[in-house]
């Protein structure tokens, strides 16, 4: 497999955004998740979700590939804005980040539903690291199998998806709780991916699928991220995520920690 990058071109001066001082340990709000900002190449915006995962760079967040780019169109997204701690139409402290860099395997372009993930990288005030501001989640390089208790989040929007206690207006970050599973046997490719029971709805794609998520510190582990809904056979009230292999996973982060 081959790495594909994006280089953004933002010029200096636009590269931040009302970035301000705080501590991580104010944990009223959930900042290493955040509202990621799409500008296609139409010109017509979307929104997925992303959130900082824990890195030597600290620069760097986990997202759906679909959202960075279009498999459709076969290009890539113009650009990307990170709001980390986005909630109820507002941005979280930090304000506005900038994608420098995203990072998608190859093999993605040729099949939506296969390598679903991405990782970005942004720019932020030099001699700083973004996860320092946001806080950060680990991740897990080995994907349990079974049942595993696990945390969603997602910003879905136009009243789509099966988010209970959610206004599902794009604004407001929205929580599921449940066990995530491995899919039956009798599906096709079924060890490529691993299920929640429920649709995370439109604006959600890239959210966090945390093992091990504590309310009180906000920590926990990465261990998939939302794809959507795949095709028949699979159930349509169940969203799946890419189940990675170690070296995959590895490999394509240490790529985007490299890159220069």
């Amino acid at each position: 497999m081959e790495p594909m990058i994006k280089t953004y071109d933002i010029p200096s001066e636009e590269r931040t955004s009302n970035t301000t001082d705080f501590f991580v340990d104010d944990i009223n709000n959930i900042n290493s998740v955040g509202l990621l900002s799409i500008v296609k190449t139409d010109g017509s915006d979307d929104d997925c979700t992303a959130s900082v995962i824990r890195t030597n760079n600290g620069n760097i967040a986990i997202t759906a590939a679909h959202c960075i780019f279009d498999h459709d169109l076969q290009t890539w997204n113009t650009n990307l804005y990170f709001f980390p701690g986005y909630n109820n139409n507002a941005p979280g402290r930090v304000g506005k980040v900038y994608a420098y860099k995203a990072f998608i395997w190859g093999d993605f372009r040729q099949d939506i539903t296969r390598f679903d993930y991405g990782f970005i990288k942004f720019y932020y005030p030099e001699g700083r690291k973004l996860q320092d501001d946001t806080g950060a989640f680990d991740y897990d390089l080995v994907i349990p199998q079974g049942n595993v208790p696990t945390t969603v989040f997602g910003y879905p929007h136009d009243n789509s998806g099966g988010f209970v206690n959610c206004p599902k207006d794009g604004q407001h970050l929205c929580l599921w709780q449940g066990d995530s599973f491995d899919f039956p046997s009798t599906l096709p490719n079924y060890e490529w991916y691993r299920g929640i029971n429920v649709d995370v709805g439109y604006g959600s794609s890239g959210g966090p699928w945390l093992r091990n998520y504590d309310p009180n510190t906000n920590a926990g582990n990465v261990m998939g991220i939302s794809h959507g809904i795949l095709y028949e056979p699979y159930p349509d009230t169940s969203t799946a995520s890419w189940a990675w292999h170690q070296d995959d996973f590895a490999n394509l982060l240490q790529y985007a920690e490299n890159s220069q």
